[in-house]
């Protein structure tokens, strides 16, 4: 199952897409800490993952 993630701040059009959650949210704490200067934890963005169809 391929699940998705979208950042959630204004102007910002990062999206990741794979069938591996561990790739998911490495790539989404990468993107928040060198593009947003913070940190997320793996709860906040799993549970913000959508499953694609």
């Amino acid at each position: 199952m391929v699940k998705a993630f979208e950042c959630s701040l204004a102007d910002c059009s990062f999206e990741v897409r794979s069938e591996d959650e561990g790739e998911i949210v490495s790539m989404v704490r990468e993107h928040a800490q060198n593009v947003h200067g913070m940190s997320m934890n793996e709860g906040d963005i799993k549970s913000n993952m959508t499953e694609m169809h």
